[in-house]
């Protein structure tokens, strides 16, 4: 019995994507939360020669109106603002979900930018047919609300990731295998 003829654009040959910049990896580093935990997993996939096998893509960084598709602007202005200040103590921040668990720091709003942007890149390569498989090692935050901060979060990168993704493709499935379960509304 003849094997069937594998089409040639089987996508067999495409090696996995890796988002990866030395700078997107600092602006990760920065978040106070996990910090330098972005350059200790770069370091294991460097020890590992793993980026060796993956074609590495630098991240772009999301813009207000991509990082809308999901947020609300009013939530989106307030954690610029108070990123602009570094103003862990404004009136409004509460409201927002700024706290303990996601302090409103200076800066906060480049890194969740910089997160959310990594993500949206990963998914238009898989968009784009450069791989099967895209990575983005310093996203999956998945807890954020559209207008709120929440449990270390302060972009659901995830949501954005998949709404990049279903403007091609009909189904996403979307695996959490994080101990606490994704809690977007």
């Amino acid at each position: 019995m003849e094997e069937p003829e594998e089409p040639a654009d089987s996508g067999q040959s495409l090696v996995p994507v890796y988002i990866y910049s030395p700078e997107y990896v600092s602006m990760c580093d920065s978040l106070a939360k996990i910090p330098k935990r972005a350059s200790m997993v770069h370091s294991l996939i460097e020890a590992y020669a793993l980026h060796k096998q993956m074609r590495i893509v630098k991240p772009k960084v999301a813009s207000m109106e991509e990082m809308a598709t999901f947020h609300t602007d009013a939530y989106l202005q307030h954690l610029q603002k108070v990123s602009q200040e570094g103003d862990d103590d404004h009136p409004d921040s509460i409201e927002y979900g700024l706290g303990y668990d996601c302090p409103a720091t200076e800066g906060i709003f480049d890194y969740a930018a910089a997160i959310g942007g990594a993500t949206i890149t990963a998914a238009q390569c898989l968009i784009d047919g450069m791989c099967k498989v895209a990575i983005n090692w310093s996203g999956g935050w998945h807890h954020a609300k559209k207008d709120e901060a929440s449990g270390f979060c302060y972009l659901n990168d995830a949501v954005l990731g998949i709404l990049r993704l279903r403007r091609k493709f009909e189904r996403i499935l979307y695996v959490d295998l994080d101990l606490h379960h994704g809690d977007v509304y």
